[in-house]
């Protein structure tokens, strides 16, 4: 049937007359009678009048309908424009035969939004709020200032006009003048202008923009960042910039031109709004996506057209627990760790600004710690990483001349191990010529040589296995500790010191590792071995205990523990070299006190002799130090030294000496050298009417010299009166069967009352 479109009116389509009615029941329409379906994902309504074309759209989704009408915009606006179409807005999801309810005559120019450059600088992309009439748009509609290139061609693709430019922009700031562009209204555009920077691309070499701070543990989630750095003089262009982890692609840091200038720094981060409440002020580039960085260890790569200028293999012992890795020195390695540490600002971080850990390295490398690890090597430490290439054998020098035929770089080019010919010698390494990884140069330094221990040579000296804590007496509690003398003419290494107790019946023993700090002992000197688990931020438990005493820092073993697992009733402490090799042992007894001694309790152990057998109760007694024991310093019960004895015989000294327990000359020293290198030894004592009172020794294997201690009492541990005594000392030649017999006085003195 005919129907009539009255002028400013409407006619319906219907593909379903039935259903339309229940929808819209007051609405007039015609229903064809064959519909064209009409496509979800896009198609073409063309209305045509016998062979002419009256109107024609080819909506998309993207334009909107998603189950509801898609109303044009403005019904003498373009029908082919997507920005003149959009979604209805009427809640009965269409306005069939009326307004529609989003209409809006265009009457308004397209405006000028944005001018990007290419990363070339030769092509300008520039925005606009709505399709422009191609026929509007020319070259000559464009006008760059300053005059830098010529706009050779425009081209336009619904929104963006893509100028073309007769030669690649210089670095600097722009602005794009737009005059007379219209859009499908015909609307046009009188003039506007947009501001744009542009950044010469040039390629950043390895280390020109370094990664300078890493939150990969933040204490709150999506905190994470990354700040970069601009080490150059040059600047870069972000878009050309990418990020990973060490397990994902690399992902843009940005689309927008971004430039980083020269000391410049960019904030990389996770979640913007959530780095705003704890960094208000710092502006940063949120990513696309983000490389999760992994609080047990990953990698931060920074590469710049798929090559990598920069990466850091962090780990957690670097630092960055809750804050922000810092690196130290800009210029330094990346994948040092002594180049990193934790923050120490405020805010857990210093994004956007310098480092609180910053400190460029100036200095040259040093050695710190030098000690012999075989009969001909010497491993020496220094403070920081080596550049391989200035590791040679002529830049380390033994006191003698000597320099080493080897020099092994190790670990993480923090040590080197040195092989000379022959046997060590001197107390000195000289070091000379070597560069850390800056290039910093090390004219020459002198570090101390530590000798490895031997057996015999670091001895037990005292032992505090019983210490006073009493929470009521406003002392500081005793901690409990072992001391150890140097008996040798060289300063031992005290690296990898441990000791073991008595092993079950497995062979298994506890073990107390002493530690690996660097740390040597002087000749007559002692090292201690303390529980410093109770310490106090200004002092060590042994420090607070023992105020009198001044300590060298150097042979401070201190452990962080409340006890080092002494038995009060006595156990084996067996001193061990890192190697395994036993240097001592002791099973130490309570009944080693001085036997007038009524408490034992915060009294150390002390040894009388260093030349005497460790294992031996004669060659221990009670301190008689006001503190309870004399930790660091020389014995209250050490027996003066002895004079040389060349010649066969028998020496005994102090002699008068006095066992009253004050601490002086409470026990006598007996040496002997015999003439034989291998011998059995009996030594018994005899009171002035020639009665048998002591055996200090019943068959002794010794060699040709040793030593015997005597301390005033007889065979049943009962004081034995004043007077002459007199040694007689034998020893049997194993291979020969020859004999050594001396006999020697000695006075036992005693308090006339």
């Amino acid at each position: 049937e005919d129907r009539a479109v009255p002028p400013q009116g409407y006619a319906v389509l219907v593909r379903d007359a039935a259903a339309f009615q229940q929808a819209f029941p007051d609405v007039d329409f015609v229903e064809p009678p064959s519909w064209p379906a009409l496509n979800n994902g896009g198609d073409a309504v063309v209305l045509a009048a016998e062979a002419t074309v009256l109107d024609s759209v080819a909506y998309r989704t993207s334009w909107g309908g998603d189950g509801v009408s898609l109303e044009r915009i403005d019904p003498g606006g373009p029908a082919n424009v997507r920005t003149n179409w959009g979604s209805t807005t009427d809640p009965r999801g269409g306005t069939p035969g009326a307004a529609n309810s989003i209409f809006a005559i265009d009457t308004e120019p397209p405006q000028l939004r944005t001018v990007v450059p290419s990363t070339n600088g030769d092509v300008l992309s520039v925005t606009f709020s709505e399709p422009l009439d191609p026929g509007s748009v020319a070259p000559s509609a464009f006008t760059l200032t300053p005059d830098a290139a010529a706009i050779t061609e425009a081209a336009v693709t619904d929104t963006v006009v893509t100028l073309r430019l007769s030669t690649a922009l210089p670095t600097g700031d722009y602005t794009l003048t737009v005059q007379g562009v219209q859009d499908f209204k015909g609307n046009t555009l009188d003039e506007a202008t947009a501001s744009f920077s542009f950044v010469r691309p040039g390629t950043p070499d390895p280390q020109d923009v370094v990664v300078n701070e890493i939150l990969y543990d933040p204490p709150e989630a999506d905190l994470e960042f990354v700040e970069l750095l601009n080490r150059s003089d040059e600047t870069f262009d972000l878009r050309r910039f990418a990020l990973a982890d060490n397990r994902g692609d690399p992902v843009s840091l940005t689309d927008a031109p971004t430039p980083l200038d020269p000391g410049a720094y960019a904030v990389l981060v996770q979640d913007a709004e959530a780095f705003r409440q704890a960094f208000p002020d710092v502006a940063v580039i949120e990513p696309p996506s983000w490389p999760t960085l992994n609080n047990g260890g990953d990698a931060v790569v920074l590469s710049v057209d798929g090559s990598a200028i920069d990466s850091v293999n962090y780990a957690p012992s670097w630092g960055g627990d809750g804050v922000a890795l810092e690196r130290i020195d800009p210029a330094g390695a990346s994948n040092n760790r002594f180049n990193w540490a934790s923050s120490t600002a405020d805010a857990g971080g210093t994004p956007g600004a310098q480092n609180s850990q910053f400190a460029p390295d100036l200095a040259p490398p040093r050695p710190i710690f030098a000690e012999q690890t075989d009969e001909d090597e010497v491993e020496v430490f220094f403070d920081e990483p080596l550049d391989p290439t200035s590791v040679t054998s002529d830049d380390f020098q033994l006191a003698d001349g000597r320099t080493p035929r080897l020099a092994f770089l190790q670990g993480e080019n923090t040590s080197v191990l040195l092989r000379f010919d022959g046997t060590l010698s001197g107390v000195t390494l000289t070091v000379q010529d070597v560069r850390d990884l800056k290039g910093n140069a090390l004219d020459e330094a002198a570090v101390p040589l530590a000798y490895r221990p031997t057996p015999g040579a670091l001895l037990l000296n005292e032992i505090m296995y019983d210490p006073l804590a009493d929470p009521n007496d406003g002392l500081p509690d005793q901690p409990e500790y072992v001391e150890f003398v140097n008996a040798s003419a060289q300063p031992l290494s005290l690296r990898g010191l441990y000791w073991t107790d008595v092993p079950d019946e497995t062979g298994e023993a506890d073990t107390l590792r002493l530690g690996m700090a660097f740390r040597r002992v002087a000749p007559d000197s002692f090292a201690v071995a303390f529980a410093n688990g109770d310490a106090t931020e200004d002092q060590t438990t042994l420090q607070a205990a023992f105020p009198a005493l001044a300590f060298d820092a150097d042979a401070l073993l201190p452990q962080d523990r409340t006890t080092l697992g002494l038995v009060n009733g006595g156990d084996l402490i067996r001193l061990h070299r890192a190697d395994d090799a036993v240097l001592d042992e002791a099973f130490y007894d309570p009944d080693w006190h001085n036997p007038n001694l009524r408490d034992a309790a915060g009294v150390a152990l002390e040894r009388v002799s260093p030349t005497a057998p460790t294992d031996d109760a004669a060659t221990w007694n009670s301190s008689v130090a006001d503190a309870g024991g004399t930790p660091g310093r020389t014995n209250t019960v050490a027996l003066p030294p002895s004079p040389d004895q060349a010649d066969t015989g028998v020496t005994i000294a102090p002699s008068p000496f006095s066992p009253d327990g004050d601490g002086f000359e409470d026990q006598t020293r007996i040496q002997f050298t015999l003439s034989s290198t291998v011998t059995l030894v009996r030594a018994r004592l005899y009171d002035a009417r020639g009665r048998h009172v002591r055996t200090l020794e019943q068959a002794r294997l010794a060699g040709r010299t040793g030593e015997l201690v005597w301390d005033g009492l007889d065979d049943d541990g009962n004081d034995l009166r004043m007077g002459i005594y007199v040694v007689l000392l034998e020893a049997i030649d194993t291979n020969g069967g020859t004999t050594d017999a001396f006999k020697e006085p000695v006075v036992l003195a005693r308090p006339l009352d």
